[in-house]
């Protein structure tokens, strides 16, 4: 695990923004079991809005507002928020995670195969 630093402008000033580049693994199973259903692995349905928000509340380890809140990045300027973001997202892109999560379910198929 390795902190990463962000500036942003806060209040008219730079601020240092800090943020984790790795999850546990029960982080990342709670974050995609609340932001991706896959009852129907066909039309698989996304939540943006949780995995957005949840991945910042649980990343941002330090900065010059309220940490681990969702109702201050709510009310934050989006163009601020939307910074910090792109610097996260490169470090947790949902895309890999649920590749791995795909992984997991094309193994059980295969398994299931091998058992009939």
């Amino acid at each position: 695990m390795a902190i990463h630093e962000i500036t942003i402008q806060w209040q008219g000033e730079d601020a240092v923004v800090e943020f984790e580049d790795t999850l546990t693994f029960g982080e990342v199973e709670n974050l995609l079991g609340g932001a991706v259903d896959l009852s129907d692995v066909t039309k698989p349905k996304i939540d943006l809005k949780y995995y957005r928000m949840n991945l910042l509340t649980k990343v941002i380890k330090k900065a010059p507002f309220k940490v681990g809140d969702k109702v201050t990045l709510e009310r934050m300027d989006s163009k601020i928020v939307n910074k910090i973001l792109d610097e996260v997202l490169e470090y947790h892109p949902l895309a890999d995670y649920i590749e791995d999560w795909m992984e997991t379910f094309q193994s059980l198929g295969k398994m299931n195969e091998k058992s009939s």
